[in-house]
């Protein structure tokens, strides 16, 4: 292996003994040679990789924790999928976690003419879990894991009992070429990930986007070509962060589907979408029933407060996070809130069991009657996930 003056291989040795990783790096030409890969041999992808990051690593690491899982299990998105939530192999695996469509019916995602929910951020992040999970549960070692989320489970287990080892790297010189370095290259993305600085590996300004993706869990039909034309959404931008929809449509499905978009248009979206619900309201019973089932929408999101109109933006700061240090970080923590100047108001989308009090607390100087009067809201105002607020300067 052939090192150029950037790449020094004594110091990627020491980093690699100093580093933590879920999986104890055995440093030899494998593990070597992924660490080059990532960090020498293809900068490219490697920037494209940071960049994305920015995007999904917060939603994945919410839901890690949420399912007390290492955080670090992220980095097997960067293998899989180069953090490309839209990606397709020639093999026919999908999205973010690479699901063949039959694995991805056995973890309860939908692949079918309408969606495909391998190539949902959120619901292919839970599918994963669930099977990393199941996987860990079954062998209590996570480089056993990795193999065999990579090669299947059975082709593990025949090899430990045909070995009588636990031990991947006593295993491994038996596996699939492919499987054999799916581990080294494990370690080798948690290298790029703790040591991109030194090997100027940051990603530029215009690559980056800093603005932090939200994503609504809808229960009713949205036709593309009306919301569109209503919000002025940009389809190529909706269908870059909604890959998962084929057709002209998003069915309606009782357990839901996820809209993912940027901070700043999915105010647009939900906007939209409630007021399509109050129309179809209109035209319906005033049953109780329907209309909660009517108006159920969830939002998860990593940006407060909610602000746009682009044009009356005077001043952006941007926030920075850096993810690789969030394995032992409190959701509570994961991201901070950060505000935008506007002329005279900001937007805010109520979240799932929050309250007029929670909202009060979160801006200088708001007081719930002031809340009240600018939204025209009562005292016993149930409010709705996804709601937008006025907050007035």
């Amino acid at each position: 292996m052939v090192f150029g003056d950037a790449f020094i291989e004594e110091e990627i040795k020491i980093r690699l003994e100093s580093m933590s990783c879920l999986v104890k790096p055995i440093i030899d030409v494998d593990v070597l040679d992924q660490v080059k890969r990532f960090v020498f041999v293809d900068k490219a992808s490697s920037r494209k990789i940071l960049s994305r990051r920015e995007l999904y690593f917060p939603l994945i690491d919410k839901l890690l924790l949420e399912n007390n899982l290492p955080t670090e299990l992220k980095f097997l998105t960067a293998i899989e999928s180069a953090i490309n939530p839209g990606v397709k192999s020639y093999a026919g695996a999908a999205g973010l976690w690479q699901f063949m469509p039959s694995t991805a019916k056995l973890r309860g995602l939908r692949v079918d003419d309408k969606v495909d929910e391998r190539l949902d951020p959120v619901k292919s992040t839970l599918a994963a879990i669930d099977y990393l999970k199941s996987l860990y549960g079954l062998f209590g070692d996570w480089a056993l894991v990795f193999a065999a989320y990579n090669c299947g489970e059975n082709k593990i287990l025949d090899l430990i009992e045909k070995n009588g080892t636990r031990d991947f790297w006593t295993l491994r010189k038996d596996l699939p070429r492919q499987t054999q370095l799916f581990v080294p290259a494990f370690i080798g993305v948690s290298y790029l990930m703790h040591f991109y600085g030194e090997h100027e590996l940051i990603p530029s300004l215009e690559d980056i986007n800093i603005e932090p993706l939200t994503y609504a869990r809808i229960f009713k039909e949205i036709d593309f070509k009306k919301m569109y034309k209503s919000t002025g959404l940009d389809k190529e931008i909706f269908e870059t962060y909604n890959p998962a929809f084929k057709k002209n449509s998003i069915p309606a499905r009782e357990n839901g589907l996820y809209v993912n978009l940027p901070d700043s248009l999915m105010v647009l979206f939900v906007d939209y979408y409630l007021n399509e619900l109050d129309e179809k309201k209109s035209n319906i019973s005033t049953d109780s029933t329907m209309i909660d089932e009517e108006v159920r929408i969830d939002i998860i999101t990593f940006n407060r407060p909610y602000q746009f109109l682009p044009e009356d933006i005077e001043e952006f700061k941007a926030q920075e996070l850096d993810h690789v240090f969030l394995q032992d970080a409190s959701i509570n923590k994961v991201p901070q809130s950060i505000s935008e100047k506007v002329k005279d108001y900001v937007y805010h989308i109520v979240s799932t069991r929050e309250t007029l009090s929670n909202i009060v607390d979160q801006y200088n100087g708001l007081t719930k009657a002031n809340l009240m009067d600018w939204n025209g809201l009562g005292e016993n105002k149930i409010l709705r996930p996804g709601t937008v607020l006025i907050i007035k300067k």
